[in-house]
């Protein structure tokens, strides 16, 4: 499996996690440990940063969350992430 497979993989897991919450479920806030183990291996170092978790349908890891009907809204200080249902 080539590197880029890979690594799309590891994000369609979590765009599968992020599409199959209840739609009861407005909101999911979870720690990068967390999301990497949603997804099954260490997300980039840069993940740690708040521009990585920009809603940028160019990147290969927004369009997860994106596609998914996920949108991130807030990155907090601790490295946890907040994703909202994206309005339809």
């Amino acid at each position: 499996m080539e590197k880029n497979e890979r690594r799309s993989l590891k994000y369609i897991r979590l765009a599968a996690f992020l599409a199959g919450q209840p739609a009861e479920i407005e909101y999911i806030r979870m720690s990068i440990p967390e999301i990497e183990e949603v997804v099954g291996e260490s997300l980039p170092a840069n993940a740690r940063l708040p521009s990585w978790w920009r809603n940028d349908e160019r990147k290969m890891h927004s369009r997860a969350w994106l596609t998914a009907g996920w949108k991130v809204s807030q990155i907090g200080g601790d490295a946890e992430v907040e994703f909202v249902r994206a309005q339809q």
